[in-house]
């Protein structure tokens, strides 16, 4: 690449640039100091000999203005609006709302100290080092600076192929795919030596995601016409459309994916497979061997909590991939009258964002009642869970608010409707809960998040009454 002089460099993940420091102080040791995009800690190194200088920490970002921007952009299925912007090649990066150093407030007339870099990635010069900066002239590289030294055209005489890709996911759930389709639901895409392969893509979501080609380079079209520079990696920014293209001269199967590894995982990548390729001595069964990948970007992920209170003992366990989820919840009290239950569910998540789940059930309950109670439900039916064994259908919805509405038909006529969420946050570490259905049955409580397995819970439950303890989650 040509050096290029900016003030901010975002990195994505497995991204490399050439950094080159110049020191200007023989007597300083200056900090070079690396964040990571939330802001939650930092690593650094201090390059030169004598007094060391510290480099100023980044300030926290502010999340809700984030959150509130991705709000308004979002349809209610799932699409987000780019608001007419056309946006690529990280010219507006919608993330720069939660960066205080640059959104605009009191803070950024305090930072007071920055490093110029110069790309060749990047030439940082310290000669400015006390001089206070301008924040609103701060410069941040975008994919659109680069410009390769050299001619990267590729064959007029090739064929060009175009291909399209949406990068798309679920933030709720974090599930994470390719037009809506994760490698386990997809073919390998079948390419020919010779071809010019051009790759629209745009991203769908508001995360960021590095795409990544194995075995290539290639040139991002960012504007520099016989000069597009050539990476293997592009962070595809929020909302963006990006092309890239390259030749395709290699043989065999190739990995194209998001190098955010749990990305990866969870399902955004897709294997170029060139046609008539020679035989891998190394690969004896090749359709085995796909199977097996597409296999490990769906697998099934085991998760279970339990609440250890003094009014009794609830909990939950879920095995789920990106479509399907087995899930099944208890509420055991110490004694007959508070009762004891539980529920099964095996759904299928449907649409885009999946919002809506249909579902299968089952459903167990015995809870004593006083001599001549009679339990009704909300619309006049005699409740059945004083002694219930009862197999049902319905679906769960995903309501604003990430609220889910359940509704269930079982076996014996019987509806049941219910409003709960479970992670409602009220500070870092503090979320609350709450329930209430047709049943006559409501609960809400508090769980304080003392670490990654555990927390500190209270809770009001309308059998079990008030209760404390503590709960543990894998």
């Amino acid at each position: 690449m040509e050096p290029v002089e900016v003030d901010r460099l975002i990195i994505g993940v497995s991204e490399t640039y050439d950094v080159i420091v110049t020191i200007p102080n023989e007597n300083i040791s200056y900090e070079f100091l690396a964040t990571p995009e939330d802001r939650t800690n930092a690593t650094s190194i201090f390059i030169g000999e004598g007094v060391k200088q510290l480099a100023n920490p980044m300030p926290k970002l502010k999340y809700f203005e984030g959150m509130k921007m991705m709000n308004n952009m979002m349809h209610m299925d799932g699409t987000m609006d780019d608001m007419g912007m056309q946006m690529s090649f990280q010219k507006m990066d919608m993330n720069t709302v939660m960066y205080p150093e640059i959104a605009g407030n009191s803070m950024r007339n305090k930072m007071g100290k920055h490093e110029k870099m110069n790309a060749k990635g990047m030439e940082m010069n310290h000669s400015n080092h006390n001089m206070p900066s301008k924040e609103s002239n701060r410069i941040t590289l975008n994919y659109a600076m680069l410009k390769s030294p050299t001619k990267t055209t590729l064959s007029k005489e090739a064929p060009v192929r175009e291909l399209h890709f949406e990068l798309t996911g679920n933030m709720n759930r974090y599930v994470w795919s390719m037009d809506n389709k994760v490698l386990a639901e997809t073919d390998k895409i079948l390419i020919k030596k010779g071809e010019v392969l051009r790759i629209t893509l745009y991203n769908n979501s508001m995360m960021r995601h590095p795409m990544h080609l194995h075995g290539h380079d290639f040139r991002i079209l960012n504007g520099q016409g016989e000069y597009a520079p050539l990476k293997n990696v592009l962070d595809i920014m929020p909302m963006e459309t990006d092309v890239i293209e390259f030749e395709a001269n290699a043989d065999g199967d190739w990995f194209f994916h998001c190098h955010i590894l749990y990305h990866m995982m969870a399902g955004m990548n897709r294997v170029f497979s060139y046609e008539n390729s020679k035989p891998n001595p190394y690969l004896t069964n090749k359709e085995k061997a796909y199977k097996k990948l597409q296999a490990e970007s769906n697998r099934f992920h085991f998760m279970a909590e339990n609440d250890f209170a003094t009014n009794g003992n609830d909990g939950q366990m879920m095995l789920q991939n990106t479509r399907w989820s087995l899930a099944t919840e208890w509420r055991l009290g110490y004694n007959d009258h508070h009762g004891y239950e539980s529920e099964t569910h095996i759904g299928r998540y449907i649409g885009r964002n999946q919002w809506f789940m249909p579902f299968i059930g089952f459903d167990a309950r015995y809870r004593k009642l006083d001599y001549g109670e009679i339990e009704k439900n909300l619309f006049g039916q005699t409740s059945t869970k004083d002694k219930r064994l009862q197999a049902s259908i319905g679906f769960a919805y995903t309501l604003p608010m990430l609220i889910t509405f359940q509704s269930e038909l079982y076996h014996d006529g019987n509806v049941r409707l219910q409003l709960m969420r479970e992670d409602i946050p009220i500070s870092k570490r503090l979320r609350m809960a709450f329930m209430v259905n047709t049943d006559k049955e409501y609960m809400a409580g508090f769980k304080y998040i003392a670490g990654k397995n555990i927390g500190i819970t209270t809770h009001y439950d309308s059998d079990m009454g008030f209760g404390f303890g503590v709960n543990l989650n894998y």
